[in-house]
């Protein structure tokens, strides 16, 4: 090989083994060291957040108006605060878009660990709209001067202080009954006998008989509206009657809670009820009416006289008993204006020259005008009968009318003082209290429709 050719190969050798050599190393000891400059702990910006929000508006959390008490829990996550404006005067509530003030208190539950738990309690909230809560920013700020960030909280409440509006319509069934339906134009709680109809902004009821009383409606968020539920045109269970006044013919039965005695009232006259005729017709039992009386009458306790237009005899005291019932299949049976009736008393009471049975005693004139004498005491049953209720009022010559009483309770206001008018219906046990408290919005007047 030529010698110049060989010292060029070496010299290439000796620069391709170069690299190789120093990856060894023939130190005795190999030492790994890391070193840490400094730590730098990062400190986040104040946290304000709600954790749960209460309503008293119960059943209808997501609906209140200004009688309801809206609550918050709201957690502040900081452990350096400087600067805490968290208080009434810079937390902020809106109804949708527009600033409100109610009432605001605010209480500090515990503050452990840099969380701080407030429980905001906000009342009297006024306007229509979602409610909000806006925490601006800069109410909590740490040592660093770091702040919070501004948050408008959507709380998922309605406010809605307006009452419902509605409309009714009465729609006649082939059974004789009625539907009667309240569309309002919002949605409505449901009310106890009552459906809701297609939506649950609709009420409906199917009634039996005629009947009129105001019925309260509320909306989710608890708002009243009064609507006056106006039967007209149901016939399935009519119920008849006629007060047989001193002085004062029947030419004809009322029903559903008319007056029957109306014209002594008009007349402010002390004339006073001497019978009651009354009678059942429709889809029920005719017998399941029952009654008695208390009679007052001249001649006193163990005495009895007889109905001067029929056979009837009526008697001092409760008639039959103060524990037994008349019925329309008892003796106290009698026709009258082609209809078939249960007579309760007897007419007569008052007249001059009358006497009891078995005795002498007859009515002087003096006392006859004064018209002392008739029925005083009434109480009516719906014998077995679990839907329907029966509705009763008095009224009393120079008192006014009575309570209204119902289901076998008796009303009077004294046994020595009769009544001169009365009025009935047979209604839904659902809607008893409903007409109880609209006729007694007329105690103690001579109220006369």
């Amino acid at each position: 090989m030529n010698k110049k050719i060989f010292i060029i190969f070496l010299f290439f050798t000796f620069l391709f083994l170069i690299p190789f050599y120093y990856q060894f190393s023939f130190s005795k000891y190999v030492f790994n060291e890391s070193f840490i400059a400094t730590k730098i702990q990062i400190d986040k910006k104040p946290l304000v957040e709600v954790l749960g929000i209460s309503n008293t508006n119960t059943g209808y959390e997501k609906y209140a108006n200004s009688t309801h008490i809206v609550s918050l829990r709201v957690k502040i996550t900081e452990k350096n605060i400087a600067i805490n404006h968290f208080n009434r005067d810079h937390v902020q509530v809106f109804i949708n878009d527009t600033s409100i003030h109610p009432s605001i208190q605010i209480y500090l539950i515990s503050n452990k660990n840099g969380e701080l738990l407030y429980d905001m309690i906000l009342s009297n909230l006024t306007g229509n709209g979602n409610l909000y809560i806006v925490f601006p920013e800069g109410i909590i700020e740490d040592s660093f001067g770091q702040k919070n960030d501004f948050q408008k909280f959507d709380t998922g409440v309605l406010i809605d202080n307006i009452s419902p509006n509605s409309t009714c319509e009465e729609l006649s069934m082939e059974n004789g009954k009625s539907q009667y339906i309240i569309h309002s134009n919002e949605n409505l709680r449901l009310i106890n006998g009552w459906n809701f109809y297609n939506t649950n902004s609709s009420l409906s009821k199917v009634f039996s008989s005629p009947i009129s009383y105001p019925l309260i409606i509320t909306d989710y968020a608890g708002n009243t509206a009064e609507v006056f539920v106006e039967i007209q045109n149901a016939k399935n269970i009519i119920l008849y009657y006629a007060n047989h006044n001193t002085g004062y013919s029947i030419s004809h039965f009322n029903h559903s809670g008319e007056i029957s005695g109306k014209q002594t009232i008009i007349d402010s006259s002390s004339n006073t009820s001497e019978r009651i005729l009354t009678y059942l017709e429709g889809d029920i039992a005719r017998s399941i009416l029952q009654a008695r009386v208390f009679d007052y009458t001249y001649w006193g306790e163990n005495t009895s006289a007889m109905c001067n237009s029929s056979e009837i005899k009526y008697q001092y005291g409760y008639s039959p008993s103060a524990t037994t019932w008349y019925d329309i299949t008892g003796q106290n049976t009698i026709r009258f204006l082609n209809k078939t009736v249960l007579q309760l008393g007897g007419y007569g009471h008052n007249t001059a020259g009358n006497s009891c049975l078995n005795q002498t005693l007859p009515i002087p004139q003096e006392i006859a005008k004064q018209n002392l004498y008739g029925l005083s005491g009434i109480a009516f049953q719906l014998k077995n009968c679990d839907e329907y209720s029966i509705v009763y009022q008095i009224y009393v010559p120079s008192i006014g009318w009575l309570k209204a009483s119902s289901d076998g309770e008796e009303t009077t206001f004294s046994h020595n003082k009769p009544f001169s008018a009365i009025r009935i219906n047979i209604v839904p046990k659902s809607e008893k209290q409903y007409l109880i408290n609209y006729w007694n919005r007329v105690i103690y007047t001579d109220y006369v429709e």
